[in-house]
């Protein structure tokens, strides 16, 4: 471990002289981010043991999340961190971020790899749901049902991600995976993975993902256990809710045409 310091304030992180860049899972809230996480780091180089939170807390009173050169600086100085007066080390800790994947900037092929994953938005906002009515603070909207949250505007503290207003959650949603798709024309350093395929077909997707990205695999990857993170509050929905949010998804997802293919084709 290296207790790294910028502008006086300091944090744990993992450092290794095996990786050149760092590297960042990034995806819509409750996307299944921990479960790419975990994955990565029980068969590469990289760890999620400590990972490092891309976000206002830690890092909000040196990073500025707007601007493209100071999240630059900041990832640069991620690569470059002094190990016995010398400068050969990389963290690996995996860095989790909500933020838009525009912000990195045009190419992000020197700066740092990145994995996108995306999700069902049914599975989405049913968890998104639980996850808002957990805390004490305003981080969104504590509505009825997953259903009134798609349709609410955003609000609250879960504002911090946005780059601009957006209608509703469900328009926020299907923007932060749009904007993904685009920044990985601009760079083979970005790869997009749906949850639903590393639930299912978990070995073939992580060696898909290290190949593309050049992740060492040291390890046969397996499966992490059930992730030991915060967890929504434990609210249940009935047929008939379920139901109506399945047909409202149905209508607004064909309003985003460029969507990857295997989310819309669950709506069809």
């Amino acid at each position: 471990m290296v207790n790294f310091k910028i502008n006086g304030t300091s944090f744990e992180l993992s450092s290794s002289d095996k990786v050149n860049l760092p590297l960042m899972v990034c995806s819509h809230e409750r996307s299944g981010t921990h479960f790419v996480m975990n994955s990565i780091s029980k068969c590469t180089e990289y760890t999620a043991n400590p990972f490092l939170n891309f976000d206002y807390s830690p890092l909000g009173s040196f990073v500025n999340f707007f601007s493209e050169a100071s999240i630059r600086t900041f990832l640069n100085s991620l690569k470059n961190i002094k190990i016995n007066n010398s400068i050969n080390h990389c963290t690996n800790s995996i860095i989790k971020s909500h933020f838009p994947l525009k912000l990195l900037g045009y190419d992000v092929k020197n700066i740092c790899k990145v994995i996108y994953i995306y999700r069902n938005p049914e599975e989405v906002f049913i968890s998104y749901w639980k996850f808002l009515h957990r805390w004490d603070w305003f981080e969104g909207p504590k509505l009825n049902s997953p259903l009134e949250l798609m349709k609410s505007n955003p609000k609250g503290q879960s504002q911090r991600y946005q780059i601009e207003n957006y209608k509703n959650y469900f328009a926020r949603w299907a923007s932060h995976i749009l904007i993904a798709k685009e920044e990985q024309k601009n760079s083979k350093n970005i790869v997009m993975v749906n949850y639903s395929d590393l639930e299912n077909n978990f070995g073939k997707t992580i060696n898909n993902i290290c190949n593309q990205l050049e992740l060492n695999i040291i390890s046969t990857p397996s499966k992490p256990n059930k992730e030991i993170y915060v967890h929504g509050k434990d609210l249940k929905l009935s047929y008939k809710e379920k139901q109506l949010m399945k047909g409202f998804i149905r209508e607004e997802i064909q309003k985003f045409p460029d969507l990857p293919n295997d989310l819309k084709a669950l709506f069809d």
